[in-house]
């Protein structure tokens, strides 16, 4: 009997050995409020921090929806972030059909406390084809800092998709998967300038067109976005959910992104 005890007690602490240390999931949100503005259905979690109301973006049927007619934004908060270690941030989103070529903006991002140092920022952009596609910015662009297109074929309006992002301040990258399996996954990613940011926010944006590189496509149609399952964790696995069960106390509540 004292020898299984000592098995025992070894397997568990290899067990826990298992467990990188240096991995956190921060965050994990699957909209399970009632119908409304979601900085009022959410509260104190979203906060409005860009835009002036009435038309928030709104919680439907357990999904977060905004639109680029409307404003304002919001954002939910998780432990400050060191500016030596990558945050990422894994969600779904479902582009509902439109008429015209997409109004280039971004939707989703990382941030810091405040209103001007947005990163990973994931956009939806027009392509000179046709169709539209997701796209990528480190941070701001401009006409010579052009965005960094997903796909050069079109994607599918009313069809999910998974997209993660992330932030490395070290290398001042921000790199962006759509439907990945793996971190190894086909990426696109872009490299900036500037100093490293402590990341502390997920932000969900509505609002007017961004600026993009010359020659890149542009439109004027509004296009409205559904996210859910999002995940943040300072590792792809733990943004994502992945795997589970290494953290089943802290993850049980977020619905699998890969179900």
């Amino acid at each position: 009997m004292k020898k299984i005890a000592i098995t025992v007690c070894a397997l568990a602490a290899l067990a826990a050995l298992a467990v990188p240390a240096f991995s956190a999931s921060l965050l994990s949100e699957s909209f399970s409020y009632p119908d409304g503005a979601l900085a009022t259905v959410g509260a104190p979690q979203w906060t409005i921090y860009s835009g002036v109301a009435p038309t928030d973006i709104q919680v439907l049927s357990g999904r977060a929806v905004g639109t680029t007619a409307n404003a304002p934004d919001d954002h939910i908060a998780f432990a400050a972030q060191p500016t030596t270690s990558s945050t990422y941030a894994c969600f779904n989103v479902i582009i509902p059909a439109f008429t015209g070529a997409a109004k280039p903006a971004y939707f989703a991002l990382l941030k810091d406390v405040g209103t001007t140092n947005f990163f990973s920022r994931v956009y939806v952009a027009p392509l000179a084809g046709g169709g539209w596609t997701f796209a990528l910015s480190f941070s701001s662009t401009s006409a010579t800092t052009p965005i960094v297109y997903w796909s050069a074929a079109s994607l599918a309006n009313d069809t999910p998709y998974n997209i993660v992002i992330k932030y490395d301040p070290v290398a001042l990258t921000s790199t962006m998967w759509v439907n990945p399996s793996t971190e190894a996954s086909p990426s696109i990613s872009q490299t900036g300038t500037g100093t490293a940011v402590s990341i502390t926010n997920f932000a969900l944006r509505q609002g007017s067109a961004s600026t993009i590189g010359t020659g890149q496509t542009t439109g004027t149609a509004n296009w409205t976005y559904s996210v859910d399952n999002l995940g943040v964790g300072t590792t792809f696995s733990d943004a994502c959910g992945l795997p589970v069960p290494a953290r089943q106390a802290t993850w049980g509540a977020l619905k699998s992104i890969y179900r």
